[in-house]
């Protein structure tokens, strides 16, 4: 049958105090949504980085608290403020700055917590994006670009947080999904990205999928829901997106 691989995707929103090995990115959009959620992950993350003005998004939200100091500012320092980038410096944030324009700062900031998982052999167990979609399409079509290259290249989960809703990808094989923290919302979706899924079957769906093919230009499951379940099943022959509503 084969091993299931276990997903509890807000356990870490849920519970600030988890033990879990987790690192914080977050992008260029506004936090105002989710305020709540950065200062859980806050808590929880042991690394924090800005992807340039990312930096200006969690100064508007959290002021000149040094308690929000990330470790890092990554990117090519184009949007960042000049006083913001100022003040984190003070504060003791390392400023990194990236002039390859072939990457956005997002995948920037990614390849700097890999470079320092390799400087410090310390392992990640997952990373937050927050602010990580909504707004312009263009720019929300690259974050799912550059999550697709991620988790094709990497083991790491990324999980992408923005306003109300969480996302991730799951990689071929079964999967067993914790939709049981009370922060979840009431849709959820299976998107094929990159690539059709040629066989996906679910349980604890109100819609379940059966042996299904999901491709752009004929079906997806989207605006789907929970059935009540603890938990949803997903066995999938792809790459397959995992979109849901959260509270």
């Amino acid at each position: 049958m084969g091993e299931v691989t276990v997903w509890s995707p807000l356990a870490c929103v849920k519970n600030p105090q988890i033990e879990l090995n987790v690192a914080l990115v977050i992008l260029n959009s506004s936090l105002s949504e989710t305020q709540d959620k950065l200062k859980s992950l806050w808590k929880t993350a042991r690394f924090h980085i800005c992807a340039d003005g990312g930096a200006n998004k969690l100064y508007q939200t959290c002021g000149a608290d040094k308690s929000f100091t990330p470790e890092y500012i990554a990117g090519d320092l184009d949007s960042v403020y000049k006083d913001v980038l100022l003040h984190y410096e003070k504060s003791g944030s390392k400023i990194a700055k990236f002039n390859d324009q072939n990457s956005t700062d997002f995948e920037k900031c990614l390849k700097l917590i890999s470079k320092h998982e390799k400087l410090t052999a310390e392992q990640f167990d997952v990373i937050y994006v927050l602010g990580s979609h909504g707004g312009r399409l263009d720019q929300s079509l690259a974050i799912l670009n550059t999550l697709y290259k991620h988790t094709k290249t990497n083991e790491t989960p990324l999980f992408l947080i923005a306003q109300d809703t969480l996302t991730f990808i799951l990689p071929p094989g079964r999967h067993k999904i914790y939709v049981n923290t009370g922060l979840e919302g009431s849709f959820c979706g299976l998107i094929p990205l990159g690539e059709s899924c040629r066989c996906i079957s679910t349980t604890g769906l109100a819609y379940n999928l059966s042996k299904h093919h999901l491709m752009f230009g004929s079906q997806i499951s989207s605006n789907n829901s929970f059935d009540g379940s603890d938990f949803v099943t997903v066995d999938t022959s792809d790459y397959i997106l995992w979109t849901m509503s959260t509270l």
